[in-house]
């Protein structure tokens, strides 16, 4: 190999491999400092597209414990309306009594009459500014994609009249059309028998309940209408319970596609401290070294001065 002076290629091939061994000291160092081994363009971007998908599921899973929240808010009223149509079947058996007086049927009826006027009040509840009993279906965010959906069937308590018309309450069928609630829900229908109002001469209503049990022919008379009424509240109660477990399942299932998806973003990003600890000891001596072996090379253009001397 020449000896010059201008050109010491000994020297530069040190200086290159110096800043070679000093980019990955430097990156190692860099790496062990963030807890991070994202350093690319590419792999930021998808580390950032997979938290995204992982903010958008736990978003998700808010939406569904409100929906969570919803449900038993239905759940607790449907309790309480049970459990007053039960204290008035109780009531109207025993005013199904002939040795009760009239006095007796109407201190009864009082109480009945209350239990009424709570269930039409129970039937008015709202969950945030949404009816829980109008038959309003509603559409809940259940994954990372706008088409992950759960469906909360609407339960309808709330059910309208004809044009014109204060009696039967109707409901649509499967065609769309009107029909009496009557021809769908003979137990519902008897749900609403149990809850009609009473109207005086000019049709106003009268705050009670149409039929009552202050005689004894009232309360024979209403007593299986309120047990088919049970049966309809029961079939919500258990329609409700099918979407709460319904939920459920979608909670879970979103827990387990964030704990996958935050495994895949950590093996892009998480750092590999004992990997890196040793790329560190490795790349120091390395620095070292290089700077060593350019100290030596740069001796290299002193020779020429012996052989001028």
């Amino acid at each position: 190999m020449a000896i010059s002076i201008n050109t010491n290629l000994a020297a530069n091939q040190a200086m290159a491999s110096l800043h070679a061994n000093q980019n990955e000291l430097d990156q190692a160092l860099s790496r062990l400092a963030s807890g991070s081994k994202v350093d690319q363009v590419t792999e930021d971007a998808e580390v950032q597209r997979l938290s995204a998908i992982i903010k958008r599921f736990k978003s998700a899973k808010a939406n569904i414990a409100n929906a969570m929240s919803f449900t038993q808010a239905q759940q607790g009223y449907l309790k309480g309306v049970a459990d007053a149509l039960e204290r008035m079947g109780e009531l109207a058996m025993i005013a199904n009594d002939e040795t009760k007086t009239t006095d007796d049927r109407a201190a009864y009826n009082e109480e009945y009459k209350q239990l009424y006027s709570f269930i039409e009040e129970t039937l008015t509840k709202s969950f945030n500014g949404r009816e829980l009993y109008n038959d309003e279906s509603l559409k809940v965010s259940a994954g990372a994609a706008a088409a992950d959906a759960a469906t909360l069937n609407g339960i309808n308590l709330q059910h309208g009249y004809a044009a014109g018309t204060v009696w039967p309450p109707i409901t649509t069928d499967d065609d769309g059309n009107e029909v009496s609630v009557q021809e769908v829900n003979e137990n519902l229908f008897a749900f609403y028998e149990v809850l009609r109002k009473e109207r005086d001469v000019d049709g106003n209503e009268t705050g009670n309940p149409e039929t009552d049990i202050s005689t004894l022919a009232k309360a024979r008379t209403i007593l299986t209408k309120i047990e088919n009424a049970l049966l309809a509240v029961s079939r919500y109660r258990a329609t409700v319970g099918a979407h709460q477990s319904s939920l459920e399942g979608h909670v879970h299932q979103i827990d387990v596609a964030i704990d996958n998806y935050d495994a895949s973003r950590g093996r892009i990003q998480d750092v590999d401290v004992a990997e890196e600890s040793t790329r560190l000891a490795k790349y120091n001596i390395l620095v070292q070294s290089s700077t060593a072996i350019l100290a030596q090379a740069n001796q290299i253009p002193q020779n020429v001065l012996r052989l001028l001397n």
